[in-house]
């Protein structure tokens, strides 16, 4: 699928500021490569702002994409999770976004959670995709820098996400570009069903 982006730009960090668009929402640990995702997605290299520092992104970051021959959306860049160490208050944090952003988001359309395909699925993982369930949104799961193992690896693992997950997981890199097309594909399904 050749996708042609018009035009891509931050929108903001207040939803209830924004025009009604389409939602496609992406989370995952402050580590797994959100904003190299959605840039690598949008063709772009510096539109979302990546930091070698986790867990820069502090807000619900919103930015309007404009698609030839498609309907405009917003492509959401959640904040991390943080690291292992943050578990505990890692619940209540996302249960307060879950309330504020989740709940009642008749735009949002997918959530997509991010893993790094070389980790295990976590508890905080599970936790996110129960989230989306319980609020009616679709979840899906990427599994985030696939380039860094053989392609037998990528099997490997992409089956034992599953399992764990219930969930059969894209295969994306930022970096060599594989998944973006996957990956769109499920977003126009989704949007224009």
């Amino acid at each position: 699928m050749m996708i042609k982006i018009r035009d891509a730009k931050y929108a903001g960090t207040v939803y209830n500021t924004l025009p009604s668009l389409p939602q496609i929402a992406f989370a995952g640990r402050s580590n797994v490569g959100k904003s190299s995702l959605i840039n690598a997605l949008l063709g772009r290299k510096a539109l979302v702002k990546t930091s070698k520092q986790p867990g820069k992104t502090k807000n619900i970051n919103f930015f309007q994409v404009d698609i030839v021959e498609h309907p405009s959306l917003y492509m959401v860049d959640l904040p991390g999770y943080g690291y292992a160490k943050v578990h505990r208050d890692m619940k209540s944090a996302w249960d307060e976004l879950a309330s504020r952003y989740f709940q009642g988001n008749k735009d949002l359309k997918i959530l997509m959670v991010l893993i790094d395909i070389r980790r295990e699925l976590e508890q905080e993982e599970l936790l996110v995709l129960d989230l989306a369930r319980k609020a009616s949104i679709k979840p899906m799961l990427i599994a985030t820098k696939a380039d860094k193992l053989t392609y037998s690896g990528r099997i490997k693992r992409i089956g034992e996400i599953t399992r764990a997950s219930g969930i059969e997981p894209i295969p994306a890199s930022a970096q060599t570009k594989l998944g973006m097309n996957e990956i769109w594909e499920r977003i126009f399904q989704e949007i224009t069903a």
